[in-house]
């Protein structure tokens, strides 16, 4: 018991730390972002993301859960042994499909009516190498439940990043002031974690076995599998709006994207990272409980800040962005708020599966959602931008739906779960009714600055959550009030 406890404390504390280091770096990295709106205009912020999605596809797809396999096979005396084939594999299969995106992915580009964008693959293609040259090393680190360096270094890289980026922008380096910028991140990053794992255990060599391989292979190759859908159902989405709608459309839409992907990622994908390697740790009979525990406590923090989001997206919008074709973000950025309501369910999910070896189900959720992506902005795309924008939602809201039933049938309390779900969504619904009765005030009493509306909403809508929460979620309120108290307190030596 005292060991799971001791388990619990270092996840809650782990979670802690790279939650607020990554939501450090973030905010740097998204001011920056926004400060280059004064410099570049869509089209520009379009060609860049549709040359960044190439270059991050040739890199997934040789990317086949060889971390995963590291965190949970390589412990005890194999730990070497199998991190040493991760090395490889990640090393090798990088250089082979990143040199050949490097040498014709101009042409895709051009295909995709982004001609411009050629000129930025072969560096992003060195940039992506780099960061893959710190993927085992930084799985290490999450083996060893040693979240600080990766906090670290993403704070860092972020800062990095704006640095360069912004001050390439504005001496009129246009589009390849972000791939520099990426390639000076991508230089940071790295080698802040590789001083932290240090070499040893890395990049010791040892004998490539053919039996280890295959073991790689097996478990990982649904994963990879999963993980080329995943990460194309988050990106793929913007090549088809480039294709069918234009750069300046993409390049709104990325920028709306990414606003609402902040609290998935900066929250709910930090916390997702620590859970991974905590339920491995854990024993099996004691997972469904784990699951049940993080997905409430989970929901009770992401949900407030995804359809918050999207409530105030006009008066953000109109404050942060210039007077000019960004504007169109606002409304995208209400329809595409729902990301980070369904994305950090799936990666709960996924830590749950992935613990339990049960990847093929990921594979199978991953294929269906990017199958749904493509064929909703096909189907809505002649109707604009905004109605593509909703096969996102569509295809992300599905497949969590169906994930969630799929774990309930095996251990998990159904009754748990829904309520897990449901009591945060309560409060969110009492947050909004908040938020649009202080709007409807401002707008009777004549007041109508962005800046006013903006603080009024979120501040009402905030009290509003909290009570809400504290009355409707009051069991996983009590518990994440707890868990914050003690990861905030010195750790006590371990027995």
């Amino acid at each position: 018991m005292s060991r799971l406890m001791s388990l619990a404390h270092k996840a809650a504390r782990g979670a802690l730390w790279t939650v607020i280091s990554s939501m450090g770096g973030r905010a740097v990295g998204v001011i920056g972002t926004l400060v280059m709106t004064r410099f570049l205009d869509t089209a520009s912020i379009g060609e860049v993301a549709d040359a960044v999605v190439l270059v991050m596809s040739a890199n997934w797809i040789t990317i086949w859960g060889f971390g995963q396999y590291a965190v949970v096979k390589g412990r005890g005396p194999d730990a070497l042994e199998v991190t040493w084939h991760a090395t490889v594999a990640y090393l090798v299969l990088g250089a082979i499909s990143l040199g050949l995106m490097a040498i014709f992915g101009g042409y895709i580009v051009a295909y995709l009516g982004a001609p411009d964008a050629a000129v930025y693959i072969p560096w992003l293609a060195l940039a992506f190498y780099i960061q893959r040259i710190k993927a085992v090393p930084e799985r290490v680190l999450t083996r060893q439940m040693n979240f600080r360096a990766s906090g670290m270094a993403l704070m860092l890289g972020e800062v990095a990043y704006t640095i360069v980026a912004i001050s390439l922008a504005a001496a009129g380096w246009e589009g390849m002031a972000i791939v520099v910028g990426n390639l000076v991140q991508a230089v940071v990053v790295t080698t802040i974690i590789i001083k932290a794992a240090g070499f040893a255990s890395w990049a010791t060599p040892m004998p490539l076995r053919m039996e280890r391989i295959k073991d790689m292979l097996r478990y990982g190759v649904p994963l990879g599998i999963q993980g080329i859908a995943s990460q194309a159902a988050r990106f793929w989405d913007r090549p088809l709006i480039s294709y069918y709608l234009g750069t300046s459309a993409v390049g709104a839409y990325n920028m709306a994207y990414n606003l609402a992907d902040i609290p998935a990622i900066q929250v709910g994908e930090q916390i997702a990272l620590v859970l991974m390697p905590s339920m491995a740790e854990l024993p099996p009979d004691r997972r469904p409980g784990a699951l049940e525990r993080s997905t409430a406590l989970l929901s009770l923090i992401i949900f407030p800040l995804a359809i918050g989001l999207g409530l105030v997206a006009y008066p953000l919008i109109t404050l942060l962005l210039p007077d000019n074709d960004w504007q169109q973000v606002a409304p995208l950025l209400t329809v595409l708020a729902c990301l980070s309501v369904f994305r950090p369910i799936t990666w709960v999910l996924s830590a749950y599966m992935e613990a339990e070896s049960k990847t093929n189900r990921l594979m199978f959720l991953e294929i269906v959602k990017l199958a749904m992506l493509i064929g909703g902005i096909v189907i809505l795309s002649p109707y604009g931008v905004e109605a593509a924008a909703f096969a996102v939602g569509i295809a992300f809201g599905v497949t969590s739906i169906a994930g969630v039933l799929m774990v309930m049938r095996e251990g998990p309390s159904p009754k748990k779960l829904v309520a897990a779900f449901l009591q945060p969504l309560l409060a969110c619904g009492v947050m909004a009714a908040a938020v649009y009765g202080v709007r409807e005030l401002l707008f009777l009493a004549g007041v109508d600055l962005a800046i006013v509306h903006l603080a009024a909403m979120i501040v009402v809508g905030g009290a509003a959550y909290v009570v809400a929460a504290l009355i409707l979620a009051r069991g996983a309120s009590k518990d994440l009030m707890q868990l914050l108290k003690k990861a905030l307190k010195k750790s006590a030596p371990e027995p």
